[in-house]
């Protein structure tokens, strides 16, 4: 990762305190907005009158819509540095947000969505560049477990305020997106980012090459997180006969299992290299999913994909790891990465979506769960761990 200077309006004291703090928050204020559409699956399929075929598609549209806006976020950043790409992230996502809760309509709901996911995405690369920056060499695997635990909380806060609210009242959930992200947007607009990457020299197909590791590493994460554990509320609701408000609860429990689970990956990417994290997590997110889909007993297989939620969460970290090592002042990768993650993710909701509206939903999740088990056989490029 390349060194970059901290500019703008930080106080000469403790800029990186600052710049941490502006970034963790918007990191928030994006990721609340992005994550809602999960929880508040039931209560919003209800009322706007679409099935799980059409919850696939919404699932599908965020993600691939993030993908997109990771491209761009990608090109912001090599161009005019971390502190226009998150401006603009977090300002579709307020934009989105509002939008989502004072319209009505499938159509409104749908372009909301495009607008988060395009929020969401342009501010990643942005995101991950600032804290690589920032972080100690020897520590940045533990900083940035801890810059996720701000997406579990995230996560927490969204699934957890579905999980409280009313059911004529999920729209609010999106006004509480909306507030948050002005809160993030006055905050980088008066805060010193570093400055954008220095570019690095460019040799004919190396991106590709390095590309590869670090797609695979965060396309479990994004199939796990996206294709199988938004699904968590939806499975529960049809299979285990709960209201939607407890199946949201499942969702919350998985987001605060997600915290410490972030900061074991990073500890575990900092002492046996992030493939060796990676690795780690895969078997967890593999036997806490198995358990989750075949154990009878409902209170136990609850339990199960709440750590299986947990660890979905945990392996982004690792994937981001390998991102900023690899890449260095190659922003516009840190863009393809996130997209391609984001492709992967929209893809697999889509998929299970279009299964479980043909076949059982259980049965789609257990090849999903069983996939993930092809990252055990992908192996660190020469001078990785």
């Amino acid at each position: 990762m390349a060194a970059g200077r901290v500019s703008g309006g930080a106080t000469r004291r403790n800029p990186q305190r600052l710049a941490i703090i502006a970034v963790t928050l918007t990191y928030v204020a994006v990721t609340v907005g992005e994550s809602i559409l999960a929880p508040v699956l039931p209560l919003a399929s209800a009322d706007l009158g679409f099935g799980a075929a059409e919850a696939g598609r919404l699932l599908g549209i965020l993600s691939l819509s993030a993908g997109v806006g990771n491209l761009g976020g990608g090109v912001v950043l090599g161009r005019f540095g971390p502190r226009i790409s998150s401006l603009a992230g977090v300002g579709l996502t307020t934009i989105g947000a509002a939008l989502a809760a004072t319209g009505s309509g499938t159509a409104r709901f749908t372009a909301a969505h495009v607008l988060m996911g395009l929020g969401a995405g342009i501010f990643f690369a942005g995101g991950i560049y600032s804290i690589g920056v920032l972080a100690d060499p020897g520590r940045r695997g533990r900083s940035m477990g801890l810059y996720g635990i701000a997406y579990s909380l995230a996560l927490a806060a969204a699934a957890g305020l579905v999980a409280v609210i009313g059911t004529e009242a999920w729209r609010g959930v999106f006004g509480v997106a909306a507030g948050l992200g002005v809160v993030a947007f006055v905050a980088v607009a008066s805060t010193g980012l570093p400055s954008r990457p220095e570019r690095a020299e460019r040799v004919p197909g190396r991106g590709l090459r390095l590309l590869g590791v670090p797609v695979a590493v965060g396309s479990v994460a994004a199939i796990a997180q996206f294709g199988l554990v938004a699904f968590v509320p939806t499975f529960a609701v049809d299979r285990w006969a709960v209201t939607a408000s407890t199946a949201a609860l499942i969702l919350f429990a998985g987001r605060v299992i997600s915290i410490p689970g972030k900061a074991w990956a990073g500890t575990l990417a900092d002492r046996h290299g992030a493939m060796g994290a990676a690795r780690r997590v895969t078997w967890t997110l593999l036997s806490s999913g198995i358990a989750w889909l075949i154990v009878p007993l409902p209170m136990v297989a609850a339990a199960a994909a709440a750590v299986f939620a947990g660890a979905a969460g945990a392996m982004f970290p690792v994937a981001n790891v390998v991102a900023v090592e690899r890449f260095g002042g190659r922003a516009e990768l840190l863009g393809f990465f996130r997209s391609a993650q984001m492709g992967v993710a929209g893809v697999s909701a889509w998929l299970v979506g279009l299964g479980a509206s043909a076949a059982d939903l259980r049965s789609i999740l257990l090849v999903g769960v069983v996939a993930l088990a092809a990252l055990l056989a992908v192996r660190a490029e020469p001078g990785g761990r």
